[in-house]
């Protein structure tokens, strides 16, 4: 009897503290969501049209590409704010900014790997341990990404947010430098910096509208290769370099053949034999990769030994009108897709109508954004170049 009575007491306790910790887990829980729901946000209207609800205050973003753009746009202490990354879309075709901003960027070389979807190894699981307050993707992540993967992220409550530096319109590159603004919080550089990129396109498409003529012109991509006599591909109007011709005023060669890139046939080039040619290159971290020297880390002396070697080893260019006459080209791939690339039409443009643009330096309006915004990188590398035939 007395044994029963001790074990109905035990119970009754038992379920009196048991109740005491039922009602604390749920006040937690009641404390969790009004947390959840007290968070000061915004809603934000991505590239691809997608309304997405972001927290105010963002400490722990994933953040894909663009770096330099992020930089510009959040600040020099950007990458103490992001947690996570895809390393190879950055390391695999920019490897010297990889290192130089592993060296010099605050936070950065903390920054976790999340795999990339240019190889497929893109880990969402991994991302979602990492406890990002939002996920920025480029637009050419999505299919990599998909919309299993977006949903999945939406419904655990980690908001999903697209940018898009790659289409290279001024649409495109002001709307992605708003969200950034937007996410970071830093809503006043990233409305100086649209001011700033549409202020210099501007001056140079107000100028163009005297152009009676347009210059011919040839465009290649020419980023690795086993030498020189190999061609890289032919910019159409369509895709990066091209469309930045288009914006300088260039008549291109190629753009009823190709529409963004395509192989080059050399007959054709030397039957068009351009008046101007502009070939992008880059400095990849593997000194093997024969490419065209130009960018971070490159000095002009090895960019004009790399446009030497391209001429010599290529049979017949050397004859080719542009050649000849020394206009030929060397601009840094990796300054495409920012918010500085409009140094790149202003170089273009002012290379291909000189008349109309006497009072343009490029050089220097590069330099002058590199001091404002990316103080970090602001080296006097080789980045623009015309070839010194006379050299050579």
């Amino acid at each position: 009897m007395k044994i029963r009575k001790a074990l109905s007491w035990s119970i009754v306790v038992a379920g009196f503290f048991l109740g005491i910790a039922g009602i604390k887990a749920l006040e937690g829980l009641e404390d969790r969501q009004r947390e959840t729901t007290t968070v000061v946000t915004r809603v934000i209207e991505d590239v691809r049209g997608r309304k997405v609800r972001v927290p105010k205050k963002v400490t722990r973003a994933y953040y894909p590409y663009y770096y330099q753009n992020l930089l510009s746009v959040a600040g020099p202490d950007a990458f103490e704010r992001v947690v996570a990354t895809s390393t190879f879309d950055t390391a695999n075709y920019s490897g010297v900014l990889y290192n130089l901003l592993k060296e010099r960027s605050a936070g950065f070389d903390q920054v976790q790997d999340v795999g990339s979807t240019l190889k497929g190894s893109f880990d969402i699981e991994k991302l979602i341990a990492l406890n990002p307050d939002v996920v920025i993707l480029a637009n050419y992540q999505y299919d990599g990404i998909g919309e299993a993967n977006i949903k999945h992220l939406d419904e655990l409550g980690i908001p999903v947010v697209f940018i898009d530096y790659t289409d290279l319109s001024p649409a495109a590159h002001y709307q992605s430098t708003t969200i950034l603004g937007q996410v970071f919080d830093t809503q006043n550089r990233a409305k100086a910096l649209n001011q700033n990129y549409q202020r210099h396109v501007t001056n140079v498409a107000q100028r163009l509208k005297l152009v009676k003529e347009k210059k011919r012109v040839y465009v290649e991509q020419r980023s690795s290769g086993a030498s020189f006599a190999e061609y890289g591909k032919a910019y159409g109007d369509g895709m990066l370099m091209g469309t930045l011709a288009k914006a300088a005023g260039a008549d291109n060669i190629y753009r009823d053949q190709i529409k963004t890139t395509g192989d080059v046939n050399p007959e054709f080039l030397f039957a068009q034999d351009p008046d101007v040619i502009f070939i992008d290159g880059t400095n990849y971290a593997d000194p093997r990769s024969v490419s065209l020297k130009v960018g971070y880390g490159i000095s002009p002396k090895e960019t004009q030994q790399s446009l030497a070697k391209l001429v010599a080893q290529r049979p017949g260019f050397s004859q080719l009108k542009a050649v000849q006459s020394g206009q030929l080209y060397a601009l840094d791939n990796h300054l495409m897709r920012t918010m500085k690339d409009y140094v790149l039409i202003e170089y273009m443009a002012k290379s291909l109508y000189p008349e109309l643009f006497t009072d343009l330096k490029p050089e220097k309006n590069l330099q002058d954004f590199n001091e404002k915004y990316l103080p970090d990188l602001a080296d006097k590398d080789s980045f623009l170049a015309r070839w010194d035939m006379e050299k050579s």
